[in-house]
């Protein structure tokens, strides 16, 4: 009965839609853009699939192949044929994580990836607390640490300079391990960073643990930490329109694996389920698409987007000229959000003067926006540096590239707060890469009006992108 109702929706819309020489663009984006909204019920979906594999959806966990089997399933039940590509990965799991206080407590540390490790049981020496002015971050250079710290386990804030800048300048200083602490508005949040080539072991705690341990400084601390690298095969996740022209594919991803930390609900199980949603919506039209359209669901992003970026490696540059444009999504219900939509005039990266968004990127820009609109909903546009992720492999092969994000590692401004509503001076997700990325700390109108938003632009590229091609020029 299914493909039954599949093939009589096909023919409505052959009777329904514009003739090849109308003008309306818009015509499926409306379509497919307007009903009930249903990707919090995916959302839900993944948070019980986190829930019943150890609290998270990572890489190389069974919490990240549960998830594979339920986009799988959803897709194919609405009539796409489901492709995966194996991704092979470089990743990294800790063994043992202990801090124990001067004053004999345990409290929580996190491991850096790729830090080497403590030997069995620790390492047991005097904890030294580095200071820092209200204007100055220090650790980045090994003359910032005093004499005091060869040999001791050293306290010190991020900020600066990168971890593993902090990790080279205390190891050449003599500490024997390096705790580092955020300053932040979540204080009670800790984030695992990565500190590859560090002679030292490197953890983090969260601020108030930090503050703790300061007024104990001088007093001998024991931090024993143990991992190791980890290799393996992941998977991508594919699904494409049966029509449509297979030399102007419009291309729509999101990852599907979530942080070792947490469940990933909202990152990124918010754009992976607002993707979802648009398939599963543009499932009835695909066989009359006039663009082809490829959706994908990226494994290992949290690896430092390695599944985009294997799968634009594997292209040959036919397969990359056939794609028209990419659209990336991130982190679209963060509780504190706003909606920012990928700055498509942005011609060169404001943090490494590299490439910005490649021509034709506006006029991806443009569609983006206008799917906000039509939702009623208020957005900013934002720099592709704030959206670290899975387009930059697209960018990089010089493909037309947009999307958006709910606001990622950021603080919102007043200003912000003033347009979207929520708190300014906080993150817009407190519970990034924390066990609270959960469906009780998702904003369900930032869902929904993005879910909105990402179906209609959707939509609108499947039946026109000749303005992308014509503003890039390939």
């Amino acid at each position: 009965m299914r493909r039954l109702g599949v093939a009589l929706a096909v023919l409505l819309v052959l009777a329904t839609a514009p003739s090849a020489g109308a003008v309306d663009r818009e015509w499926l984006a409306d379509r497919i853009a307007a009903g009930d909204d249903e990707s919090v019920a995916h959302l839900a979906a993944l948070d019980g699939i986190a829930a019943a594999n150890g609290g998270n959806r990572a890489t190389g966990t069974p919490g990240y192949d549960a998830s594979v089997r339920y986009f799988t399933d959803q897709l194919r039940a609405a009539g796409y044929q489901v492709t995966y590509q194996d991704v092979p990965y470089h990743g990294f799991r800790a063994d043992v994580e202990r801090l124990t206080a001067p004053d004999g407590s345990a409290v929580r540390i996190l491991m850096s990836q790729y830090a080497p490790s403590t030997p069995e049981g620790g390492i047991t020496a005097p904890l030294f607390a580095l200071g820092a002015a209200d204007d100055a971050t220090p650790g980045c250079e090994a003359a910032d640490f005093p004499p005091d710290v060869r040999g001791a386990v050293a306290l010190v804030r991020t900020g600066g300079c990168t971890t593993p800048d902090k990790a080279r300048a205390a190891g050449a200083a003599g500490a024997a391990a390096l705790v580092l602490h955020d300053v932040s508005p979540a204080p009670w949040a800790v984030l695992r960073l990565r500190a590859p080539d560090s002679a030292i072991p490197v953890g983090h705690v969260t601020q108030l643990v930090a503050e703790e341990l300061a007024g104990q400084a001088g007093r001998p601390v024991t931090v024993d930490l143990r991992g190791h690298d980890e290799y393996g095969t992941t998977v991508n996740v594919f699904a494409e329109t049966a029509g449509g022209a297979a030399d102007n594919v419009v291309m729509v991803g999101a990852h599907l694996d979530s942080a070792p930390e947490g469940p990933g609900v909202n990152d990124n199980g918010s754009s992976a389920a607002a993707v979802l949603q648009a398939a599963l919506r543009l499932a009835p039209y695909q066989q009359v698409v006039p663009n082809k359209v490829r959706f994908a669901f990226w494994g290992a992003e949290e690896l430092i987007n390695v599944g985009s970026h294997h799968y634009v490696d594997s292209l040959t540059p036919e397969e990359i000229r056939d794609i028209a444009l990419y659209l990336n999504f991130e982190m679209l219900a963060s509780g504190n959000y706003a909606h920012f939509v990928m700055d498509g005039d942005d011609s060169e990266h404001p943090d490494t003067g590299g490439p910005g968004a490649p021509p034709g990127s506006g006029a991806v820009e443009g569609v983006m926006t206008q799917g906000y609109r039509v939702q009623h909903a208020p957005v900013l546009s934002a720099d592709f540096a704030t959206m670290p992720s899975d387009s930059e492999a697209f960018i990089a092969a010089g493909v037309p590239s947009g999307g958006a994000h709910g606001g990622i590692r950021g603080i919102k401004t007043p200003e912000e707060a003033a347009i979207f509503g929520g708190t300014a001076g906080q993150f817009y997700d407190p519970c990034y890469h924390q066990p609270c990325d959960d469906l009780a700390h998702i904003n369900r109108d930032a869902m929904r009006q993005s879910a909105g938003a990402v179906a209609w632009a959707v939509g609108r590229f499947a039946v026109y992108a000749a303005d992308v091609r014509a503003e890039s020029g390939r």
